[in-house]
């Protein structure tokens, strides 16, 4: 009998509100053309907060808190107004993106700059934190499944290849603005073999790789590749080429990454994870995970919810990011 070794997945624990008065930790870093700022406390203080713009400025609001802040590595401008207000000065920019995140409590500020501008630290001690290193944006391959004669699972008007394909370019709109690049194993309605795909994320020396589907079944299931200590000969091809196996622990992140995003925007109840043996996982060498969304008899798979989906992924890329960080 077969030896299989399993990834763990791991247990969030909740994050509890503070005291009377809350603690707020405060970071950003910058990667072209994005400033991101990161506030991170607890969950109902940052459920409540209300972000606004002021001219160039950026005001956050926890209405009825009383808190103090602690920078970490702060690289923007920032001062306290009021009880319930922090001030951020990023200097000139044209846009911004707010979401949340869970376990712990973070919002999260996407300012999208200038480009000729950059920012202007204001209200702060240079001492209280230096600038990030810029490091390389991480590289994703979005692998939509199916395509060309292929259609997937065809249902209620819907074909799958180009639901996932339509999925997959709106993530690399969202990734676009922000720190990752993300790249496809297609951009077409076309047929591309197991090993076409693998050879698509190798060769780009991706971090990770997301292969995307429909599914027969309400939950959303994240499936995770398997290791075996013996394989029979017919499925050694899957097997070799090193693939997982120097892998497994960034795997085991990502796919406790993509569970906290689908979990917080769809609850844990519409969550599955499961082993995949002997699948186009295990030749992937970067950390991987196979995602089955809800079937078309579960979902309405109109523009708003493929946006929505897209951004949970974008969620979890994020998450996994900041967790490798740790």
């Amino acid at each position: 009998m077969e030896k299989w070794i399993f990834l763990l997945v791991l247990i969030f624990a909740p994050i509890t509100a503070g005291a009377e008065v809350s603690h707020l930790k405060l970071r950003s870093n910058q990667h072209t053309g994005v400033l991101r700022i990161v506030i991170e406390g607890p969950q109902t203080l940052i459920d409540s907060a209300v972000v606004s713009q002021r001219i160039q400025s950026v005001l956050v609001t926890f209405p009825g808190a009383n808190f103090t802040i602690f920078p970490e590595n702060v690289i923007v401008g920032y001062k306290k107004q009021g009880r319930e207000t922090i001030a951020l000065y990023p200097g000139e920019f044209r846009g911004l993106k707010v979401f949340s995140l869970k376990n712990p409590g973070r919002l999260v500020i996407d300012i999208h700059q200038d480009k000729e501008s950059g920012f202007a630290p204001l209200f702060t001690d240079p001492a209280e934190g230096k600038r990030e290193e810029k490091r390389k944006a991480g590289i994703i391959v979005i692998d939509p499944g199916h395509g060309g004669y292929e259609s997937g699972i065809v249902k209620n008007g819907y074909h799958e290849k180009n639901v996932v394909l339509d999925i997959a370019k709106k993530l690399r709109a969202r990734a676009d603005q922000g720190s990752s690049e993300v790249l496809l194993t297609r951009t077409l309605d076309l047929f591309m073999t197991q090993g076409e795909r693998v050879e698509s994320v190798n060769k780009r020396d991706a971090d990770i790789f997301i292969s995307l589907h429909i599914g027969r079944h309400r939950e959303i299931v994240i499936y995770a590749p398997v290791v075996t200590e013996r394989a029979r000969d017919e499925i050694r091809p899957y097997l070799e080429n090193s693939g997982q196996e120097g892998h497994l622990r960034d795997t085991a992140l990502l796919l406790n990454s993509m569970k906290e995003a689908f979990v917080t925007e769809f609850g844990s109840d519409m969550v599955l994870i499961r082993p995949l043996p002997y699948s186009i996982l295990s030749n992937v060498q970067a950390a991987a995970v196979m995602i089955e969304l809800s079937s078309f008899d579960d979902a309405a798979y109109i523009e708003d919810f493929r946006a929505e989906v897209a951004n949970v992924l974008y969620k979890g890329t994020y998450i996994y990011e900041e967790n490798k960080r740790k």
